[in-house]
């Protein structure tokens, strides 16, 4: 090889040394200024201590962005009345409650006189249990600890209860499901050797079409926009704002803020098709984020709403960029004190039915 070769090489080797420098440069630089100069001007309120937490450790992820049915399309804004000043609930429900209920829920409960084991009416129901649209659960109550839980291998019950949920997102359950579901219950209950006693499921149906009703009237994502004025925002910056603001990457290319519970309170993603990719970021240069608040699956949605308000003001300071919404218009204060509001009158309408935001519950009715 000659000594020119040799010399091109080198200068190679160089130049690539210092683009990688570079971009190291410019992420930590960015990471230093929004860790510096753009702190919350909120307490973070939704990140407690253990002490002041009401709720069990080891709560399960909502991982996933929920499907959008129907009822989604067609939200309708809530007009709860009632003065504003009303103190907003903020109780939070415990994680080991059973997660079967009447109120959301059809259940047929399942006797035995002599105490069998889990797994005979779990394999029993496998086949005459399968297909339905809604979630199928199968609960046994353990004496010894005197509580329901999911049926279990290796454990013997008396008392049983298997359950069809009543509403998702996707709408109610329908009535030739809840039909289908008891004799599939009875079928499985006798193949087991045991008696199941089938509610009314005119009821149920009854009452899945009025929750329905309710839930599509509580369901609100809040959906913003951060747009640029005139030069795209760098990967790097827009990382670091993030995780400056207590964002994670995730695997799915979406930015999460979660709790100590592990449950999603806001999210952001790239406006454009491409999901964010950790190591795709340190070139990339984007046009707008989109900042997303799930109303009830979030866990205080009011508290976790000032939080997501700070962010996106902070996000807009420092990309030098606009707030529009779905439809490109500006979002203005006022529209954002209204949205604060809205969201209120959804916390207080959700846990006078008993059902919080973010808790086991809501995470089932809104997925």
């Amino acid at each position: 090889m000659s000594d020119l070769q040799f010399g091109l090489l080198a200068i190679g080797a160089v130049v690539v040394i210092a683009v990688l420098a570079f971009n190291k440069w410019q992420e930590v630089r960015f990471r230093r200024e929004a860790e510096g100069s753009l702190k919350s001007r909120h307490d973070d309120v939704l990140m407690g201590t253990a002490e002041n937490s009401a709720v069990a450790r080891g709560a399960p992820a909502a991982t996933a962005e929920p499907p959008r049915g129907a009822r989604i399309e067609e939200r309708i804004e809530p007009t709860f009345d009632g003065p504003e000043t009303r103190t907003v609930p903020t109780e939070r429900a415990t994680w080991a409650q059973p997660l079967l209920a009447e109120s959301t829920d059809f259940i047929v409960t399942v006797e035995a006189s002599e105490d069998i084991e889990g797994e005979a009416l779990i394999y029993a129901a496998a086949a005459p249990l399968a297909g339905f649209s809604k979630p199928v659960r199968l609960e046994g109550f353990n004496a010894a600890e005197a509580n329901w839980e999911p049926l279990r291998p290796g454990v013997r019950y008396t008392l049983m209860r298997a359950a069809l949920q009543l509403v998702d997102r996707r709408g109610p359950v329908s009535d030739g499901d809840l039909a289908a579901f008891g004799a599939g219950v009875q079928q499985a209950a006798a193949a087991a050797g045991v008696l199941a006693t089938v509610p009314d499921h005119g009821e149920a149906m009854a009452h899945a079409t009025e929750l329905d009703n309710f839930c599509g009237k509580v369901d609100i994502l809040i959906a913003m926009n951060v747009v640029t004025v005139a030069t795209p925002f760098p990967g790097t910056k827009v990382r670091a704002l993030a995780e400056a603001n207590g964002l994670v990457l995730e695997e799915d290319g979406r930015f999460r803020r979660r709790d100590d519970e592990g449950r999603v309170l806001y999210e952001l993603a790239n406006m454009d098709p491409t999901p964010f990719r950790a190591e795709a970021m340190r070139s990339m240069s984007v046009s707008g984020l989109t900042l997303e608040l799930d109303v009830p699956r979030t866990p205080d949605p009011v508290r976790a709403f000032e939080q997501f308000r700070d962010l996106v003001r902070q996000l807009a300071q420092a990309l030098e960029a606009s707030v529009v919404d779905e439809k490109r218009s500006p979002v203005s204060p006022a529209a954002l004190d209204q949205i604060a509001s809205q969201i209120q009158a959804v916390q207080r309408a959700m846990a006078a039915r008993s059902i919080l935001p973010g808790t086991p519950t809501a995470l089932r009715l809104f997925s």
